[in-house]
Parts: C-alpha cells; sequence; structure tokens
C-alpha cells in the first residue's frame, strides 16, 4: 500500500475519532529510531544519557516532545536492540521540535552516539482509541499489524471501538490502545498493513492482569464480533518502555 493511501486512511481514521470522541487532540505525530548500542554499553548507559538530555530539552525545545526508550521483551528477531520513541501532540510540534534538534542538539547528539548507533529513523501518525488511565513513565506495550478489510468503513471501526472501549471500562482494563498510521521511513514491517496497533500497559503484571480479564468475562468472543469483519490483525513484538522526559 502506497503512502497516499497510507495517508488517506490516517486522515478518515482522525475524522472518525474526531466525531466519536471527544479528546483532543485525536491524533499526532510519532518518530522512532531503531538503534544498537556499542560495544561494551547497555540500557544504563542510555539511561544516564537521557537524564542529560531530558534537562536539555525541558530548556531547548519549544513545542511538546515526549521521549520514550523500548527494549524488546517479546519478539521473534529483534530488528533492534532498543528503540527511541517520541511523541508529539501535532506534526507542527514535531516538525519544530526537529529543527531545534538539528540547528542546537550536536553536542547532546554526540553523547547519544558514544552509546548507540541508529540505523533507521521512520515517521508515524498516532490515533488515540482508548486512554483512561494516563501515562505512564514505565511499563510494557505490545504490538499489532493490522490490515482493514475491504469496504470498512471509518465510522464501523469507530462503531467497534467504541463497544470495545465500555467493555473494558466495565471490566476495569487498564489498557491504553493508540493505532500507529505508517507515513515515512518505514521498511518491509509496514508493507501492505494499514496500522500498527499499541496497547500500552504500566506494567508487566498489569499487562497480564489486564489479559485475565479479556479472556475470564469474554473479551475474546466480543472483540472478534466486532473487529472480525472489519480487520485482520497478527499479534507481533512487545517491549518494555521507560519514559525519559522530554519537554511540556
Amino acid at each position: 500500500m502506497n503512502k497516499i493511501i497510507f495517508a488517506a486512511v490516517f486522515i478518515a481514521a482522525a475524522s472518525a475519532y474526531a466525531d466519536h470522541h471527544a479528546q483532543v487532540p485525536v491524533y499526532g505525530g510519532v518518530s522512532a529510531l531503531a538503534c544498537d548500542y556499542v560495544e561494551g554499553r547497555d540500557i544504563d548507559d542510555l539511561l544516564q544519557v537521557s537524564e542529560k538530555w531530558n534537562g536539555w530539552a525541558s530548556k531547548n525545545f519549544s513545542r511538546v516532545y515526549t521521549g520514550n526508550v523500548l527494549t524488546p521483551h517479546y519478539y521473534d528477531e529483534s530488528a533492534a536492540d532498543v528503540y527511541w520513541v517520541g511523541f508529539s501532540p501535532s506534526f507542527t510540534d514535531q516538525g519544530i521540535v526537529q529543527r531545534e534538534w538539528q540547528t542546537k542538539g550536536a553536542k547532546m547528539q554526540e553523547e547519544f552516539d558514544s552509546v548507540m548507533t541508529c540505523k533507521s529513523h521512520s515517521q508515524f501518525a498516532w490515533v488515540q482509541v482508548r486512554d483512561e488511565s494516563g501515562d505512564t513513565d514505565t511499563g510494557i506495550v505490545d504490538f499489532s499489524a493490522c490490515k482493514m478489510s475491504p469496504g470498512t468503513t471509518r465510522a464501523e471501526l469507530a462503531a467497534a471501538d467504541t463497544q470495545m472501549s465500555e467493555f473494558l471500562s466495565k471490566v476495569e482494563s487498564s489498557v491504553r490502545i493508540y493505532r500507529w498510521y505508517p507515513l515515512q521511513g518505514t521498511g518491509e514491517e509496514s508493507r501492505g498493513i494499514d496500522y500498527f496497533q499499541a496497547n500500552w500497559h504500566e506494567s508487566i503484571e498489569a499487562k497480564g492482569s489486564n489479559s485475565d480479564k479479556l479472556v475470564i468475562n469474554g473479551g475474546l468472543q466480543l472483540r472478534n464480533a466486532l473487529y472480525g469483519s472489519l480487520i485482520d490483525c497478527i499479534g507481533g513484538p512487545s517491549s518494555t518502555f521507560v519514559r525519559v522526559g522530554g519537554s511540556e
């Protein structure tokens, strides 16, 4: 599926959520770096540099940006040792922050380069599906690759999301659900799909609890009934995450 169709699908989804959900903003920008550690370096070194970066970002970024470090947890073949994922509440904020990093961040970049080397930089659009518990500083995120069935409309998908969210609230699930639509710099992993779904949990224990609540209360059957004819999703990797700060 080419980038023009990706953009059309994303715009339709964002419009649907504007119609069916009260959250503002309904979409934003994601930038993701896939990186490998320099020999002898590890997550502790990266978090140490990230702490310095947090102080730098709070002084030098004029728009909102939140950085996260993701480490593969469940995976088949990991394409990288670690991922840096940054969130912005709009593409305007994303663009301004990236320009400020390019013009002011050279010395800070050298610190990151001493810890890891990055081999890809991808851009996605996020759309919020469900988020009642709010951001957490650590946890785990599960990814699935999804393709919309021919003829599926944005209204049908939004209606299914509303019913599923109501069920999850009823069983007191804390899962936060977002969709990432590939835009630029994405590789083979995004070929032939419409979006990645990201289910965020505040801990590995919470992921287990949320899964039990889904199974015990008939959530798997409900999910199949709501989405079975609309989308086809394949479970992908999971990563633990640490939110390392940024600018507000």
